[in-house]
């Protein structure tokens, strides 16, 4: 079995976006020298998400908008009470709440050095407590 790992940066720009990441997801799986098998695209990041859905303009809007109604910003949770050792206090509850909610990662088939993805169907990157660099793990796995 062959097990490909590449990292990538990703520079947000907003506190809440979705990031289309499947182009450079398709090259790690073309430059992995899997032909079939599986592809994880893992976040290793608590207030980010990762998730498969349709390219379009009114979604990517939506997704966010859906987030923040079901989690709101501004309510009382004790995660806005902790304090670092440097004097900081943490007021992103509701990112990693929206996290827990995303998942951090998908696992998609790869099959003749592609993933198996429906026609419509992207891989995004979800910013939830932007802006920042993100990092995210693709491990392609398989023969």
């Amino acid at each position: 079995m062959k097990v490909h790992l590449r990292r990538f940066e990703v520079q947000t720009t907003r506190s809440t976006e979705l990031i289309n990441i499947t182009k450079t997801v398709k090259e790690i799986v073309k430059n992995s020298g899997v032909s079939d098998g599986v592809c994880l695209v893992f976040s290793l990041h608590t207030t980010t998400g990762v998730m498969i859905n349709e390219a379009e303009p009114g979604l990517e809007k939506d997704v966010p908008n859906f987030l923040r109604k079901l989690v709101p910003e501004h309510d009382d949770y004790y995660h806005h009470h902790y304090h670092f050792k440097d004097g900081r206090m943490a007021v992103n509850a509701w990112a990693h709440l929206r996290s827990i909610l995303m998942g951090l990662f998908a696992v998609i088939p790869v099959s003749k050095g592609e993933l198996v993805l429906g026609s419509r169907e992207n891989i995004y990157l979800v910013e939830l407590d932007g802006p920042q660099i993100r990092n995210v793990v693709v491990q392609v796995m398989g023969e």
